[in-house]
């Protein structure tokens, strides 16, 4: 058992060496770091990762107090780097790396002092071919393994941190066991069922793992729940639901097994859901009462209906498509589903379909979106999308467009399709009719960020300036730390804006780095 011991008095946020100190705050040449009260320098500590917290035990000003931090963050990814994956991980690179990263983690949960842990993370991938090298010389029967395997080795060690933590009343559980490794249907670690009856827990996080869906779930606090790439299935989601009577905000990611995800509770607002690869049927979502949806993955397996209370919602898909117009009779069902909200975020590959849509002429489905965000490339394969939908919106006030750095589509097989359908070259708004209804009657606010520097960017905000009538103001962003523009561009590049032709006589063009 680990053994706790106090030298922080929470309360009054103070502790034996604070007292101890002697020294004035007024004196010349105090350190003002170690004048702090302890309260905040534990703060301070709880937002570092764990080892990097332990590693102030040698600065004078912070002493012991790492052991006394509440947020705990154990994160195997920071030991290396993950951008090397493919389908052999740099996680297998250094056999000895795992037993150092699960030797840091009983080091500091057995010299913890704390009487409240209020969060503990733990992302790393749980391999099951390591421990199954360790225990096939002992020629086990396949149902003893798998009982080694689970309550014993890692698998154990695993469930003690999480009894430890929640010992401590943990609030946040962060548990990702499959961190920057590949996905694997095979062994998960499987996650103790004391963990579904806390009382304490407020958010819980669980990725990569087994959950028993016959466990009773009664965790009465929680009020965010994300689950990904956890084998469900429509009674298990209907569970965790019912045993958590405030669940404010779910996501289920690339879970597999769902086939419905119908919720009538009045607590629930936000239902993020993605479909995986692994899911083979359509999982239908029916919320009436959330107000925000956001979907992603393998939308064209997904059926939506009863959301009648929605107000704001986010599309994407995966790249994996070749946008055979009739295979995507989907993107359009989710968008007239979608037709009501005020709020829509629209991503890359969402734009490009509605490209093949507008050289087709096939309308986006007519809509009542007040707000719309792109977050998206900006090229010539996107600007008929983009005219599509703000042809097809004609309530629209507020246009956001977040310009993603990019100049070709992500895949090939996207450029192949693509390169069926001609666009021409040139400014491609100079072409356009004026059968923009929003632009004549609504448009009120625009706001342009990231890579800003280009000429599509350049010519739709011309075309905007010049054929919104009511417009208000434009605002256009670079960012607080974006050192690629050099003064002489960035005055270059305003002096252009402000040259253009307005159409409103209200309207003010506006340069932020925020």
């Amino acid at each position: 058992m680990m053994e706790q011991r106090r030298d922080f008095d929470g309360e009054n946020g103070t502790s034996r060496r604070t007292r101890a100190k002697g020294i004035p705050q007024s004196e010349p040449g105090v350190d003002r770091i170690r004048a702090l009260p302890d309260s905040i320098l534990i703060r301070i500590l709880s937002l570092l990762p764990a080892r990097d917290a332990a590693r102030t035990l040698v600065i004078p000003s912070f002493g012991r107090l790492w052991t006394s931090i509440y947020d705990l963050d154990f994160d195997w990814c920071v030991y290396h780097d993950c951008s090397c994956n493919s389908s052999w991980h740099c996680c297998s690179y250094d056999e000895g790396a795992l037993s150092r990263f699960a030797e840091l983690v009983r080091r500091v949960l057995a010299l913890h002092q704390g009487g409240r842990i209020r969060k503990f993370r733990l992302r790393f991938e749980f391999s099951i071919d390591r421990q199954l090298d360790e225990l096939m010389p002992l020629e086990l029967e396949p149902e003893e393994l798998e009982i080694m395997i689970r309550n014993g080795g890692l698998a154990g060690e695993v469930n003690r941190w999480i009894e430890f933590v929640a010992s401590r009343n943990v609030e946040v559980l962060d548990l990702d066991f499959l961190a920057c490794g590949l996905s694997s249907v095979g062994y998960k670690y499987e996650l103790p069922s004391f963990v579904l009856q806390s009382s304490f827990l407020t958010e819980l996080k669980l990725v990569s793992c087994k959950v028993n869906l016959s466990a009773d779930i009664v965790m009465r606090a929680l009020k965010v729940l994300c689950l990904k790439e956890i084998a469900l299935n429509d009674d298990s989601i209907k569970n965790f639901i019912d045993g958590c009577p405030v669940l404010e905000s779910l996501t289920v990611l690339d879970c597999y097994g769902l086939c419905e995800l119908n919720c009538g509770s009045q607590e629930l607002r936000s239902v993020t859901v993605a479909p995986g690869i692994l899911e083979e049927s359509r999982v239908k979502v029916a919320c009436p009462n959330i107000k925000s949806l956001s979907i992603s993955g393998w939308i064209e397996r997904l059926e939506l209906e009863s959301l009648s209370s929605l107000r704001d919602a986010s599309i994407d898909f995966c790249d994996c498509f070749l946008c055979v117009p009739d295979e995507y009779r989907e993107v359009q069902k989710i968008l007239e589903e979608l037709h009501h909200v005020r709020v829509l975020t629209m991503h890359h590959h969402p734009i490009l379909v509605l490209t093949v849509w507008e050289l087709m002429n096939l309308p986006c489905p007519s809509n009542s979106w007040q707000r719309l965000i792109l977050r998206t490339m900006l090229t010539k394969w996107h600007l008929p999308g983009i005219a599509n939908v703000l042809r097809s919106s004609p309530s629209l006030e507020v246009l956001v467009i977040h310009i993603i750095p990019g100049e070709v589509p992500s895949i090939d097989a996207q450029e192949a399709w693509l390169q069926l359908y001609k666009i021409c070259e040139g400014n491609y708004w100079d072409l356009q009719d004026r059968s923009f209804g929003c632009l004549a009657n609504c448009l009120r606010i625009v706001r342009v960020s990231g890579d800003i520097m280009k000429d599509h960017v350049i010519q739709l905000v011309q075309f905007l300036l010049r054929e919104a009538l009511v417009l208000q103001k434009l605002v256009v962003s670079t960012g607080p730390n974006d050192s690629s523009i050099s003064v002489k561009e960035s005055k270059e590049f305003s002096d252009k804006l402000l040259s253009f032709p307005r159409g409103s006589p209200q309207a003010v063009v506006v340069f932020s780095n925020a």
